[in-house]
């Protein structure tokens, strides 16, 4: 069974060395990298990743519709009001029926060692970045291999006309007669 991922988005959007500095700047522009990261892990990989931000009214009543459409197995989830993203998340790892099964995403050290009281995995937010890299590496390296082994054919290497004048070549070619036999009239089509 793949692992599943609850990610304590806001911790590890200011505290990896990535999304940091972007966090700086623009907010809304980190938590789209982190979202972006995640989809493309959850692509790449058979992954189910639970994103969990801390809720703010303004984000609850936010328009969602940018959300739909991300990757099978990644899930967003915004912490009710009052309550705070790592709550939800020991609360998702109480509830988990296979708890070793679960990896925790994040830098704060007494919700790491809560969860992995429950039996949790637990990984730093550079660490989950670093992974999700190596996932994109290996897929990168599958697609490259593909397309040298596709276009070392050369049929795949040349236009559909170059690939027509070839086969008429070849159809004149063999309608050619031995020598010294008398020629046919060519067959007219």
């Amino acid at each position: 069974m793949a692992p599943h991922y609850f990610i304590d988005a806001y911790n590890v959007i200011h505290k990896s060395s990535l999304l940091r500095p972007a966090a700086r700047l623009d907010l809304e522009r980190a938590r789209d990298m982190l979202l972006d990261l995640v989809q493309c892990f959850c692509m790449t990989g058979d992954y189910d990743v639970t994103v969990v931000f801390d809720g703010r009214e303004e984000e609850q009543t936010r328009q969602t519709a940018p959300l739909s459409g991300r990757a099978r197995g990644m899930h967003l989830v915004y912490s009710p009001h009052h309550t705070s993203a790592d709550t939800v998340i020991e609360r998702l790892i109480y509830q988990a029926a296979n708890r070793m099964n679960c990896i925790v995403v994040s830098n704060d050290r007494s919700l790491r060692d809560q969860c992995r009281g429950m039996g949790a995995l637990t990984m730093e937010a550079d660490s989950f970045l670093a992974s999700v890299r190596q996932v994109q590496q290996g897929a990168r390296e599958v697609l490259n291999k593909r397309q040298t082994a596709t276009a070392l054919l050369l049929e795949d290497q040349l236009s559909p006309g170059n690939i027509s004048a070839l086969a008429a070549l070849r159809d004149q070619l063999a309608r050619k007669e031995e020598p010294g036999k008398p020629r046919s009239a060519p067959k007219k089509k």
